[in-house]
């Protein structure tokens, strides 16, 4: 089998690089993606727990807190989420 040239094998190599730069990247945004899903199931069950404590005990310190923060928080699209929180109203103009 005949020696590749000098500038054979570097082509070859770079062409090595990029399938190794490719095949990071697409390992890299798997991670992310995984690490997004899983960011996104902690605040699903941390939030269905929050609200679930709300429901069960709405005069506690924390069920307080949590009812003055959604109603201080929520937009006037999410609100319908939250039945039990007073219709929105509009800040006054400063």
């Amino acid at each position: 089998m005949p020696r590749l040239s000098a500038q054979d094998r570097k082509a070859a190599l770079l062409k090595r690089q990029e399938e190794i730069a490719n095949q990071l990247k697409q390992l890299n945004a798997r991670e992310r993606e995984t690490e997004r899903k899983l960011d996104t199931r902690r605040k699903v069950i941390a939030g269905a727990l929050a609200l679930e404590h709300l429901a069960k005990n709405p005069d506690s310190e924390f069920g307080k807190t949590l009812f003055r923060l959604l109603d201080e928080y929520v937009d006037r699209r999410a609100r319908p989420l939250f039945p039990f929180l007073p219709p929105f109203e509009e800040p006054p103009p400063e």
